[in-house]
């Protein structure tokens, strides 16, 4: 199984328009991330993107493997969301019973 870090460095890389303004945001060298991509693209067998000393550009099946990967690191972030949600501050009704006498001294000014 690939790493799925190298779908998020693929997006971050086509999403920031280069390596070196990728690596910038992600804190990775850009010659890291050049070769993460090309290990890839090797995998793969098909080249993701077209490079050139000016500019970067997605082939026809880079646009359509970002398309794919875009939708995975959706649905891991809504995941996370999920997981986050249902282990936040305990939300519902809170019922609490006691002797009315003590109910009665306690929450005189309620």
């Amino acid at each position: 199984m690939q790493d799925l870090n190298d779908l998020y460095y693929f997006a971050k890389v086509v999403e920031a328009g280069g390596f070196a303004a990728a690596g910038r945001l992600l804190g990775i060298p850009k010659s890291r991330l050049s070769r993460r991509i090309a290990e890839l693209e090797d995998r793969l067998g098909a080249r993701l993107l077209q490079r050139t000393t000016r500019q970067l550009t997605l082939t026809a099946v880079g646009e359509r493997y970002l398309r794919h990967c875009q939708a995975m690191l959706l649905e891991a972030e809504m995941a996370d969301e999920a997981v986050a949600s249902m282990s936040s501050e305990p939300r519902g009704r809170l019922r609490v019973s006691c002797p009315v006498g003590l109910a009665s001294r306690s929450c005189r000014s309620w």
